[in-house]
């Protein structure tokens, strides 16, 4: 018997060494974000098994006594703190009122089984007994017992009610999480409830605790599985080129990264809730912090450069609020040095050839062309599908261009500069794919779904930097011409294409003609999704879509130069 009672109550003390050493594991692997419910119930948890410990390894009435006021005040505070979790589990909110009552309800609970000595309120009689060996305390229950167990009740019932309802309902939180949950607390209730009404004095609800506690364990790492805002957070801190400072609503330094650090090495130097000094200069300047006509607030959520160096870095301002109420400015840092370098060389090769202009028009016409050309077909280069696309469009339009001005009288628009500056122009329409990812526009396939938004920026981004490219240029038609090309050569007729869905004469009119050839020669070309239509088969396609895809107008007098086309084509089909 003797060895018998020794290995329970081992067990017990194990009990307790497994609560303590699941609570350290939640601490250590929940530290970044600590939920507080969570910590308090381990806590509480560790303070029931240890009084549970005492208890059986007592050898007095005093001390088990003491055991007891441990193992009821944990429980009691334990149950309290899982009903918390569970609430939160189920994505719900526990009313303030009743949490204050709950907790109320659990101290006094508490004093009572603290004072059975004195009130005799939660035991009448109570003396030591063994059980197996083991040291229980041997009782007649008082009205105070009730009250427990009605404490009990009402947070078991509620807690079931509340999982059940989750469940019947559509909401974020997890069926395979609330399940084994709602499986757990129904047989928490049963091994505490079967050995009550039977008589029996071994408690196994250490053991159940710890159950609980692991499970609760895995819902935590779940819980970091499921937190975006902290994985993100996690994400960009691992990438590079990303920083922060943050203030508070007075502008007071809370703190910073290392990234910021590399920026204004002077940070180093100030206190946390400390004040920018004017005299880091180099800060107040360029973060607008110490210039009283530039607003934060009004400017939050807007970019702005900073030039540090060799770096030139994009600075965002964002507010932090709590409870609806502004806390503080977070500023983001994001490395645009290689975006800007590659822009401002764009914009320095650009006034360089404006100079040249003034000296020899041209030979820096002629080299313009080119330098876009080129552009033009490196970006191609990037495009598995596409090979030779930019200089079979120029040409088409260059061919199509001539018919344009046989028929100008019904098309104002039309002239001779027009169409030298369209067929200039033609070349830029897909320079936006320099900024798709190369694992869209080199895959060799069809796109999927969003790939295929992914694609479809390219429009949009390329009149960006179409304009950027040709922002110092003097020939502002040429300009708007090019824009206008890349911008919305995706357009429909009947406003199902893309980006903006303009609708008939909205299009642009060198969109609508650069929306033919560029399609035409899609359609008899090869790519590693589909084979090559035939010629005839295309321009059937094209007479179809008129009206639909194409200004019928412009498309018939593209048909009409169907003769020079072909001849055009052949080559490259044969």
């Amino acid at each position: 018997m003797y060895n018998y009672s020794m290995v329970l109550k081992i067990v017990y003390l194990v009990a307790t060494f497994i609560s303590l050493f699941e609570l350290i594991l939640f601490y250590e692997t929940s530290a970044r974000n600590l939920n507080k419910n969570f910590l308090l119930l381990y806590v509480t948890t560790l303070i029931s098994n240890l009084g549970y410990s005492l208890l059986v390894f007592t050898t007095n009435l005093e001390a088990a006594l003491i055991g007891n006021v441990f193992s009821y005040f944990g429980s009691i505070c334990a149950i309290f703190f899982m009903f918390y979790v569970i609430i939160e589990m189920c994505g719900k909110k526990m009313p303030m009122a009743l949490g204050f009552a709950l907790f109320g309800y659990s101290i006094a609970v508490t004093i009572m089984v603290a004072t059975t000595n004195i009130n005799h309120f939660f035991y009448k009689e109570v003396e030591l007994a063994t059980l197996n060996g083991l040291t229980i305390i041997k009782s007649v229950n008082g009205p105070g017992m009730f009250i427990y167990l009605a404490y009990l009740a009402i947070i078991n019932v509620s807690a079931i009610v509340i999982i059940f309802v989750t469940l019947l309902q559509k909401t974020k939180a997890s069926k395979r999480v609330l399940l084994p949950l709602l499986i757990m607390i129904l047989s928490g209730t049963l091994a505490y409830v079967v050995p009550l009404l039977l008589g029996h004095k071994l408690n196994l609800m250490p053991f159940m605790y710890i159950t609980f506690q692991t499970y609760f364990l895995f819902f935590a790492f779940k819980v970091n599985t499921y937190d975006i805002v902290g994985n993100l957070m996690n994400v960009y801190k691992q990438r590079g080129g990303y920083g922060y400072i943050a203030f508070d609503h007075k502008k007071r330094l809370l703190g910073y990264d290392d990234f910021a650090t590399d920026l204004f090495p002077e940070l180093k130097k100030l206190r946390l809730d400390s004040m920018i000094p004017d005299s880091f200069a180099n800060i107040t300047t360029k973060l607008h912090y110490d210039d009283e006509n530039w607003n934060w607030n009004e400017n939050s959520n807007k970019d702005f450069k900073i030039f540090n160096d060799d770096k030139g870095i994009i600075c965002t301002i964002h507010l932090m609020t709590a409870r609806m109420k502004q806390t503080g400015y977070l500023l983001e840092f994001r490395d645009d040095t290689e975006q800007q370098n590659y822009i401002k060389s764009i914009s320095d090769f650009n006034k360089q050839l404006s100079r040249m202009v003034r000296e020899k028009t041209t030979q820096v016409t002629s080299m313009q062309e080119s330098i876009i050309r080129g552009m033009a077909i490196m970006v191609e280069s990037r495009d598995n599908s596409t090979g030779g696309h930019i200089s079979r469009t120029s040409d088409s339009i260059r061919i199509f261009a001539r018919e344009l001005l046989k028929h100008k009288d019904a098309l104002p628009e039309i002239s001779e500069e027009f169409c030298e500056l369209l067929v200039k122009a033609a070349p830029m329409h897909d320079l936006g794919k320099i900024a798709v990812d190369d694992s869209i526009l080199r895959k060799p396939g069809q796109f999927t779904p969003e790939e295929y938004e992914q694609m479809k920026t390219h429009a949009e981004k390329g009149a960006i930097i179409v304009k950027e490219v040709l922002r110092e240029s003097t020939d502002k038609d040429f300009e708007r011409i090019a824009v206008n090309v890349a911008h919305y050569h995706h357009e429909k007729w009947n406003g199902e294409g893309y980006p903006e869905h303009l609708r008939g004469e909205e299009i642009p009119l060198e969109a609508r003609i650069m929306a033919l050839a560029d399609v035409f020669d899609a359609l008899v070309s090869q790519r590693c999704y589909k084979n090559a239509m035939s010629l005839d088969d295309a321009f059937e396609l094209i007479k179809k879509d008129l009206g639909k895809h194409f200004d019928p107008i412009i498309g018939k007098l593209f048909i009409m130069c169907r003769e020079q086309i072909e001849e055009y084509y052949k080559p490259m089909l044969q």
